[in-house]
């Protein structure tokens, strides 16, 4: 039995290296995905500064528009002038053409304002364009790692599959069945060591006699708490110079 023993643990160590790999191929469609996020972000960002320079030039075309109906009218204004018959309609017409100049001067002021605004989007672009352009280059260096790591871990995983079924030709058949039930309900865990007294899998403590049995490597024996079965790896090695 010591030899099943042995050849079980071999075949855990197998199991535990396999699933430690599908997880980390689980993980990898997490990553990848990561990374699309994180173009899709990069994209909105520019997307983000763009449609600011849009929303500016058209407000500033607006404004162009309106300064230029504004100086239109007051030039209107003026021609009025020689139609003015007494003093009081000629203050009202003054009135009139200094309130559109002032109307002009504000629209002049904003349209500055527009200008700083779209000089400062465009100077946002352009570092937000070198910014995707560094982002794109990050994320495809790292889809070729994660690409790259995915067909190592097939590549391992089918040197493990082999490993692992070369390591159960020797087993017991009755063994072999209660090694792989226990793997499907404990997590991928069916054999663990037993230090100290105390399982290393649920952490709870072994029985005393239960223990100095385990020691012997004799049988097949389960952790009374959690079902595993218990192994001393250093009784093992021993026997086994």
């Amino acid at each position: 039995m010591e030899g099943q023993l042995s050849l079980l643990i071999q075949l855990q160590e197998i199991d535990t290296r396999i699933r430690s790999h599908r997880e980390q191929q689980k993980r990898l469609p997490i990553l990848l995905a990561e990374l699309e996020n994180r173009r899709a972000a990069s994209k909105a960002d520019l997307d983000k500064v763009k449609e600011a320079l849009q929303i500016a030039q058209k407000n500033k075309r607006d404004r162009d528009g309106d300064l230029e109906a504004g100086v239109q009218k007051v030039e209107k204004l003026k021609t009025r002038s020689s139609e003015i018959k007494n003093n009081k309609e000629y203050q009202a017409l003054l009135k009139e053409i200094e309130g559109g100049e002032q109307e002009n001067k504000s629209i002049e002021d904003s349209i500055l304002v527009l200008m700083e605004k779209i000089d400062a989007a465009a100077a946002q672009i352009t570092a937000a364009e070198q910014r995707a352009i560094d982002e794109e280059a990050a994320i495809q260096a790292e889809q070729q790692q994660y690409h790259a790591a995915a067909a190592k871990l097939d590549e391992e995983l089918k040197a493990m599959e082999q490993g692992r079924q070369a390591a159960m030709t020797n087993i017991e058949p009755s063994v072999l069945d209660k090694y792989q039930k226990l793997l499907l309900t404990k997590s991928g865990l069916a054999m663990v060591e037993a230090r100290g007294e105390s399982c290393s899998g649920c952490y709870m403590s072994i029985p005393p006699q239960v223990f100095v049995n385990v020691k012997k490597n004799a049988s097949i024996i389960n952790c009374p708490h959690c079902n595993r079965i218990l192994y001393v790896k250093e009784a093992i090695v021993q026997n086994n110079p």
